[in-house]
């Protein structure tokens, strides 16, 4: 580096140059002119703009960039190969770097790591093409996509070999059985990536000194793995992302493996003794796999479990079966809360974990009583201490647990004890509780699902036995009449799933937030949500046309309605297959409601039904009041009479704002981010409050007028009519057949051509 300092005339700045020179084949200059800023005489201190920092600032990093370049040492090329000494990645070694060879040169030096990369031209390697190399502990072929075999003595006088890296060999299919046997005993870390390997060699040999540190076959095409085909000593065993289907029983039989990883395999077969025979096995992950269910034998010593992104995990074994369990990564939260509630998730195993341990009342009693150990259970064996100074060790006293302590289910310390930290936590659409949430919820959603289920058959019943002579109003109450129906049926959906789910729907929750039940009730409730607004919307519309407009003759036509009422079918199906289709999703919640905000799409379609609802409800307010207010003051403040209609008008109106206003306030305060209340809150509303229209509005429309009473009684009447016609016609029937068994054959055949027959 050199520094040339020139000073101008002006007797303010100094221009200061400085030339930095750095490289060893490559050289590089760097000339940096700074203008340094005189103190003025009337300055106690000199100030440095903010363009002569960042100058600076520049001078320091080529400088130090200078530094680097200077200290590595020069690379010494042979036959496409490079020797370095002192590289970053392999500190104090000596490399010999080869690229696009197809012979490895021999060179004088010692070399410690060989590194071959993108060589296209070998395509098998044996002892001899490494015979001068005995002192290597790295070996890293990286890119070698025609490497066809490695002979299975390749290895065997590298006795100071530490790592083995081999990396994207594509037509590498398989390993000689017997090439790590008798290799070096200080082998730490052997890596074969993304080659085409089916069978994993005999790695017997490695650890049996010292237990390796990482054994890796990652990306390769691995599909089974057999009974004691794998036993050795390491580290972390990773075999991720392979094709591995079937693990047989006791497949690492004598291995002693601290993480164990099968990442990214289908593992559509796991045995119940897959993972018997396994020593000190810390972690497990069989995350993003087609795992259905884990086999628990082999695992007590398991610490963290990973089973993440694995869709068809639906069922998580019990707690107690997972001795010394600290950390649980699954895919859905409802197995966390099968951890937080391990007696109501397996009541097998729970009684079998309690069978012989005190009840917490019993405990206490105990406890209270001050009850000492039992010397006959320790004569049996369980603590026999034949010298009180056994007692302790290195002068510290032994920590023994007491028979109660035992009895009570505390085998360990009980300050020793810790749950399970598991994720995903139960969120606040999932939470650890039943899909109603509340008992009286339960019995009210029974109640008003029955109520409106039984209200809206019989409007319908009644309507359709009574033609609709093309009357717009009838028509429009069978369409609202239906759409309550639907929500009444979702409601004893919901009713009868949480019935059978009672206190341990976490066992449930997958197939039914994701199987058909959850998705069909989803889709009947937007669908008779949506078209129970329109119909009611319309049936608003066609009175205040009515009233408003009563002496023109431009009337709504049946025609028109039923084009309308098509439109709003159309729309109603649209909005309730969205979710079927991946925008937004009926399997967020356990009340199968289209819940998911977290994209884009989700939030536009919530945003639209909450809107849509919101506009019906103004609507319908406006109309109603401009109704009441049509009527002359005398008649909305008569005893009698029509004043029956401004209350029947605050009825509606009421009915309307109390089950759909505070839904609305609340999904639009959800939707901005400021959720004032909680899902089990929300229920309340969604499944109690809002249906409560669906059983309202027969009553509220049909039931309570005074014509549909009439046909009401017409049709019982001649439903009884009919009863009593049958009865009579059969009488009549049976003594004109008694008659014709004494007329002749020409006489009877006769009357059977003019009697009807019943």
């Amino acid at each position: 580096m050199s520094r040339t300092v020139s000073r101008g005339d002006s007797p303010r700045t100094d221009d200061v140059t400085v030339l930095l020179v750095a490289g060893n084949d490559r050289r590089k200059s760097v000339v940096v002119k700074l203008r340094r800023h005189r103190p003025s005489s009337n300055s106690w201190w000199s100030m440095w703009s903010v363009f002569d920092v960042l100058m600076v600032l520049c001078v320091c990093i080529v400088e130090l960039s200078a530094k680097g370049t200077v200290m590595n040492t020069p690379c010494t090329t042979i036959n496409n190969c490079c020797v370095r000494n002192h590289t970053h990645s392999w500190k104090d070694k000596v490399q010999l770097y080869c690229s696009d060879i197809q012979i490895i040169p021999i060179v004088d030096e010692i070399i410690h790591v060989l590194t071959i990369y993108n060589s296209a031209g070998i395509k098998e390697l044996s002892e001899n093409s490494i015979s001068g190399y005995n002192n290597l502990t790295d070996i890293v072929l990286n890119n070698m996509t025609n490497l066809e075999n490695l002979d299975s003595s390749i290895f065997k006088n590298l006795n100071q070999l530490k790592s083995l890296y081999i990396f994207k060999a594509s037509a590498l299919t398989e390993l000689p059985y017997d090439i790590f046997l008798d290799l070096s005993k200080t082998l730490l870390v052997l890596r074969v990536s993304k080659a085409n390997l089916k069978v994993i060699p005999d790695l017997s040999d490695l650890g049996t000194l010292t237990a390796m540190h990482t054994i890796e076959f990652e990306g390769n095409q691995l599909d089974i793995l057999r009974t004691n085909g794998i036993r050795t000593r390491v580290d972390q065993l990773l075999l991720e992302y392979n094709k591995i289907h079937v693990i047989e029983n006791w497949a690492f039989n004598g291995s002693e493996i601290s993480k164990l990883s099968l990442r990214g395999n289908y593992l559509d077969f796991l045995s119940e003794h897959s993972f018997d025979g396994i020593l000190n096995l810390r972690t497990l992950d069989l995350s993003h796999s087609s795992v259905k269910l884990l086999p628990t034998s082999g695992l007590q010593s398991l610490e963290i479990l990973r089973i993440e992104n694995a869709p068809l995990m639906t069922v998580i074994p019990s707690v107690y079966l997972f001795s010394n369990l600290k950390e649980a990564h699954l895919t859905y939260s409802f197995h966390c809360c099968s951890f937080q509630f391990p007696a109501k998730h397996d009541y097998t195993t729970y009684d079998f974990h309690k069978e012989g341990l005190l009840t917490p009342s019993e405990c206490a009693q105990a406890k209270k009583n001050d009850v000492s150990i039992n010397v006959d259970l320790m004569e049996n064996g369980y603590i026999d201490y034949t010298n009180d100074s056994e007692e302790e060790f290195f002068n510290e006293p032994a920590i023994t647990n007491s028979t109660l302590d035992v009895m009570c289910g505390n085998i360990t310390p009980q300050n020793t004890r810790s749950e399970v930290q598991c994720w995903p936590q139960p969120d606040a659409l999932n939470p650890c509780e039943d899909i109603m949430g509340f008992y009286w919820l339960r019995v009210c959603v029974w109640l008003v699902g029955i109520a409106a289920l039984l209200a809206n058959l019989v409007v319908m019943t009644v309507v359709f036995r009574k033609n609709f002579n093309h009357s717009v109003p009838r028509f429009l109450m069978c369409n609202l009449a239906f759409a309550d129906f639907c929500t009444a049926i979702y409601l004893l959906l919901l009713a009868y799933k949480d019935l059978e789910s009672s206190e341990k729907y976490f066992n449930y929750a997958y197939s039914w937030q994701n199987g058909v039940g959850c998705k069909i009730g989803g889709f009947l409730t937007v669908f008779s949500s949506q078209l129970s607004v329109f119909a009611l919307c319309l049936l608003t519309i066609e009175r205040w046309y009515s009233i408003r407009r009563a002496l023109y003759t431009n009337k709504m036509t049946f025609a028109s309605t039923v084009r309308i009422m098509a439109f709003g079918w159309v729309y109603s199906i649209a909005m309730a297959t969205m979710p079927l289709l991946g925008i937004s999703s009926y399997s967020t919640t356990s009340i199968c409601l289209p819940m998911d905000t977290a994209r884009a799409s989700g939030m536009c379609y919530v945003f639209t039904l909450l809107t849509f609802g919101a506009a019906a409800f103004v609507l319908m307010l406006f109309c109603y009041v401009q109704i009441y207010m049509s009527l002359s003051y005398e008649t909305r403040h008569a005893a009698k009479g029509e004043a029956s209609v401004a209350r029947k008008i605050s009825v509606l109106i009421g009915t309307n704002f109390a089950c759909t206003a505070p839904v609305i306030f609340f999904g639009f305060t959800a939707l901005l981010g400021y959720p004032l209340i909680d899902v089990t809150k929300s229920k309340i509303l969604l499944v109690f409050f809002y249906p409560i229209n669906s059983c309202a509005n027969p009553f509220l429309y049909t039931i309570l007028t005074a014509s549909f009473r009439r046909e009401a009684f017409s049709t019982v009447a001649k439903f009884g009519i009919c009863l009593e016609n049958e009865k009579e016609y059969k009488v009549i029937y049976s003594t004109q057949t008694n008659n014709t068994q004494r007329l002749t054959p020409v006489h009877r055949h006769t009357l059977s051509l003019t009697l009807p027959q019943p």
